[in-house]
């Protein structure tokens, strides 16, 4: 998987589609998939299409009650899962540096498991390697905030002995949760300080946990009305819910919100399109050898930290989040793209699945490139 200068008129290509790109943007808006949009479409070089589409409810600076705001190209979204490539990116530059490799084990990496009996069990043989790959064993999700005040390892220890070893690839926050502990661990600095090191790094301009200003910020949701059920559904309780009243600007995620602070290694971070666009620029240009082993496939439909899936991505690899957020990079045809929305963003209980969307979109720029 090189990457090389491709010798046709790709901006050409994808400008045509301006008006194809705009037409698919609001028919989903009109079908209430989500109230607002941005996308950009690049290539290893440079920016070939930015569109912003729609507007969202957002309370008044002055007086009573709320008005419709319009998005633009500067918008920024709560990035949701997208946040664990951020996070995949500073653990494979430390691999790149030397500093960690595939093979590290986990609790090699946190010393501080030997203190937690059952955690200790369950991960004493886990590798980074099986954390970016989602086959470390750990079951896909725990709300951690049901026990807000105590300790992420001693909440980990108290449910981790009586799941399931999961014995083949599944999709877990938590994997993401111990990579986020490793980084800090290895850097000495909380997860927002690593992330600035990542932005200085790309020269990005909005790509942060717990930002000073969430101005220009489009709302995540009303509320976490999904995760209410989920944990209802769990015999659990938790009596610290959002108001489902009034929109939330900032993060979305649940054991993001009420446990870490707004900055966790599986999502946190709120960012604009065009940070997320020269993350990917990043994977499409690096001569790294973690970098681009990174989008080849590892396991199932997995590399270390990307998504591979033909359904959702016709080449290359990407990665989704739960709120609306979507990017997508091929390296080998030199395209790429970014997309994105806000579907959890209404005052009524609504959670379109935005995979449509996600597909039709590439289908365009795949076939406008061919």
């Amino acid at each position: 998987m090189e990457y090389m200068h491709i010798d046709r008129n790709i901006e050409g290509k994808v400008q045509a589609l301006s008006d194809q790109i705009g037409e698919l943007c609001l028919g989903f808006i009109e079908r209430g998939y989500f109230p607002s949009c941005t996308v950009r479409v690049f290539d290893a070089e440079r920016t070939l299409y930015a569109g912003a589409f729609g507007a969202n409810y957002l309370p008044k600076t002055s007086g009573a009650g709320s008005g419709k705001t319009p998005v633009n190209i500067d918008t920024a979204y709560d990035m949701a899962s997208c946040t664990k490539i951020a996070t995949a990116t500073q653990i494979l530059l430390m691999m790149e540096e030397g500093k960690l490799s595939l093979e590290t084990g986990l609790v090699e990496a946190l010393d501080e498991i030997k203190d937690y009996p059952h955690l200790y069990e369950r991960t004493k043989d886990v590798t980074l390697y099986q954390l970016l790959t989602h086959t470390s064993g750990i079951l896909d999700w725990y709300p951690f905030y049901v026990q807000r005040g105590k300790d992420f390892y001693q909440v980990f220890d108290s449910f981790i002995g009586d799941t399931p070893i999961m014995d083949h690839m599944v999709y877990s926050d938590m994997n993401f949760m111990l990579l986020g502990k490793v980084l800090e661990k290895m850097k000495g600095k909380n997860l927002k300080g690593c992330q600035e090191d990542l932005k200085q790094l790309l020269g990005a301009r909005r790509m942060d946990y717990q930002p000073e200003s969430l101005e220009n910020t489009a709302p995540s949701c009303y509320g976490n009305d999904i995760e209410e059920h989920m944990v209802a559904e769990r015999g659990l309780i938790f009596r610290g819910w959002r108001s489902k009243n009034r929109p939330t600007i900032g993060v979305n995620d649940g054991n993001a919100h009420y446990y870490f602070d707004d900055a966790a290694g599986h999502a946190g971070i709120i960012a604009d399109a065009e940070s997320y666009e020269k993350l990917c620029r990043l994977y499409m240009t690096s001569e790294g050898l973690m970098l681009k082993r990174s989008m080849d496939r590892a396991e199932e439909n997995r590399g270390l930290g990307w998504q591979l899936d033909e359904k959702m991505y016709p080449g290359g690899c990407g990665h989704t989040g739960f709120s609306g957020s979507w990017i997508w990079i091929d390296r080998e045809d030199g395209i790429g793209a970014v997309a994105l929305t806000n579907r959890l963003a209404f005052p009524v209980r609504h959670a379109t699945n935005t995979n449509e969307f996600r597909r039709s979109l590439a289908g365009l720029i795949y076939q406008a490139i061919h």
